[in-house]
């Protein structure tokens, strides 16, 4: 096994050409902010004794008589293959890891290399605006642009990240940690349902038994909603529920709060909704989470396949640039937001022009040096003459 560095401008650049020289098998082992850019430290697996920064041709003819110690190969312990092995493994996953997270290197760092466009990236972290979306955003927004641009580029730079909730027929079936904000998101749905006069049934289904006052508290939104609850502890009794629906129902199902750690209630959860045919699975995830925790919990019910994300307590963020950007980062569908407690006004649904336009609201255009001058030499300056000084001594 070799080292290898590789300096690029950035992170994207760097790990372009780590992988059109050594292919996906490269395992980066850490990064560096440097003047240049980021520099990036890369292990190969080679077997012969050949130095990876060597020209090919001294490669050629160094390569030959490296052949005989790896045919020995029979010699070598049984327990030293299984390190080895192990030992590629853990920087396969140190390699998932930084590829990860090394595009954040430029935003965190943004005065190391120096130029116009640290100054944009810098102004970009301030909305929130990070990672990828904050790159994207960069190559594409002209110098100067005001917030109409702004929203225009991250717009653009979301794509079809939004994606609708399903309205008609159909189980969807909400999932996600305790306390996530399940139960609100459901009456927020149910009462838009109620609002917006639709023609199809919906029924609210709770398979929550352990968190007390449950029940009675959908009982009382269903009676006030005057929707129909049912309530089943297994995907047994549920099942049998949902074939006595009329063909054209609209299903919320409310399920039970699953910690992350939690694999097999996690695997159990994912037994039910297979049994039920859910049409969509929603993850329910509050931003006022730790960034570290909501990253384990989307690990966690990675298994449950979710078609989107919603995403509660927004209002908990500093900007929604943060949303915008993490939504980004995790490659799920986005279905909308909660960002009240009042159900009548929390649900916002997925909207990439309203996120868009929320972010740049916030955004100013600098003022250039020049005109800065200008305007500090067209204010009065008081002199102090000696002149008149003396005179009036």
């Amino acid at each position: 096994m070799k080292i290898k560095k590789y300096r690029a401008v950035d992170s994207q650049q760097a790990l372009r050409m780590i992988r059109a020289e050594l292919g996906p098998d490269a395992s980066i082992l850490t990064t560096y902010q440097v003047p240049e850019g980021v520099e990036i430290v890369v292990a190969i697996d080679t077997p012969d004794l050949v130095d990876a920064d060597a020209p090919a041709a001294r490669q050629a003819s160094v390569k030959t008589p490296a052949v005989a110690p790896v045919r020995q190969k029979t010699d070598v312990a049984p327990a030293a293959d299984q390190d080895l092995h192990s030992l590629r493994q853990e920087l396969g996953s140190m390699r998932s890891l930084l590829e990860r997270h090394l595009h954040r290197l430029a935003v965190r760092e943004p005065h190391l290399a120096g130029g116009a466009d640290d100054s944009l990236l810098s102004r970009l972290g301030s909305l929130g605006l990070h990672g990828q979306l904050a790159q994207r955003v960069q190559a594409i927004l002209p110098r100067g642009a005001g917030a109409g641009e702004l929203a225009a580029a991250v717009q653009t730079c979301l794509g079809d990240l939004a994606r609708p909730l399903s309205t008609r027929t159909g189980i969807t079936a909400l999932i996600g940690t305790p306390g996530a904000g399940k139960t609100h998101i459901m009456a927020t749905l149910a009462l838009q349902h109620v609002l917006s006069h639709q023609a199809e049934p919906l029924f609210l289904v709770s398979m929550d038994t352990q968190r007390l006052g449950a029940r009675e508290q959908l009982s009382a939104l269903g009676r006030m909603l005057r929707l129909p609850v049912l309530f089943a502890a297994d995907h047994e009794i549920l099942t049998t529920e949902l074939a006595q629906l009329p063909a054209n129902a609209r299903v919320i199902v409310d399920t039970a709060g699953i910690d992350a750690h939690d694999a097999v209630g996690i695997a159990a959860l994912g037994r039910t909704l297979q049994a039920i045919g859910t049409t969509q699975r929603a993850l329910v995830l509050p931003m006022d989470m730790a960034l570290g925790q909501r990253e384990r919990v989307l690990a966690a019910y990675a298994g449950l396949t979710p078609d989107g994300i919603i995403a509660t307590r927004v209002d908990a963020l500093d900007n929604l640039g943060e949303l915008a950007s993490w939504l980004l980062e995790t490659g799920i569908s986005w279905f909308g937001a909660s960002q009240s407690r009042d159900p009548s006004a929390a649900w916002q649904a997925a909207d990439a022009d309203w996120l868009a336009e929320r972010i740049a609201a916030a955004w100013q255009v600098p003022v250039p040096a020049a005109a800065a001058a200008v305007t500090a030499a067209s204010e009065p300056v008081s002199r102090w003459s000696w002149t008149a000084q003396r005179a009036s001594a």
